[in-house]
Formats: C-alpha cells, sequence, structure tokens
C-alpha cells in the first residue's frame, strides 16, 4: 500500500484484517505504549481521513498480541486459581 491516507476508519480495519494486522488510534495509551515499545518496522502509522479531519492509526502485527497473551497466560491461570479458592472459602464459611 502506498504512503496515502486510509479514505476513512473502515478502510483501515479490512486491511487490518486482510494482512493479520492490529490496529490502534493516536491518542490512546495503546498507541503511546506501542509507539515506544516496537520498532518503526513492527510498528508503521498511517494517516486516516475521518469526518473530523485527519488523524493517526498505528499498524502492527497480530502476531505480537498473540505472543503477549501467550507469555500472561500463566499468570492469568495463578489469579484465576487464587480467586477459585477465596470463593470456596468464602461459600464454607457462609453455610
Amino acid at each position: 500500500m502506498d504512503q496515502s491516507p486510509f479514505k476513512d476508519q473502515t478502510e483501515v480495519h479490512e486491511y487490518a484484517r486482510a494482512n493479520g494486522l492490529e490496529y490502534v488510534w493516536q491518542g490512546t495509551i495503546s498507541f503511546e505504549k506501542r509507539q515506544q515499545t516496537l520498532s518503526p518496522d513492527q510498528f508503521q502509522v498511517w494517516a486516516v481521513n475521518t469526518r473530523k479531519g485527519i488523524t493517526m492509526v498505528g499498524l502492527f502485527s497480530k502476531a505480537i498480541t498473540e505472543a503477549e497473551w501467550e507469555a500472561g497466560r500463566p499468570r492469568r491461570e495463578r489469579l484465576v486459581e487464587k480467586n477459585r479458592r477465596r470463593w470456596s472459602r468464602q461459600a464454607r464459611v457462609e453455610r
């Protein structure tokens, strides 16, 4: 794709879906985080025409978020188990 702006948000969504990408909008915490932590070849910033004017969108590989999700699995599993134990204790106390 050339560096011309996307014509609207729908085009961004369709392009990202067709190319296995995620996107974040400028002005969000996610945009700032991705821009600071990913290299320029991993995080590309594109212009998007919106009804309020031009804004920027950051595009990056869906594989990055999938890897982050997998890396967080042990922590999520520990939290689930901790909550199960807590709920079990509360149920015994309430009886």
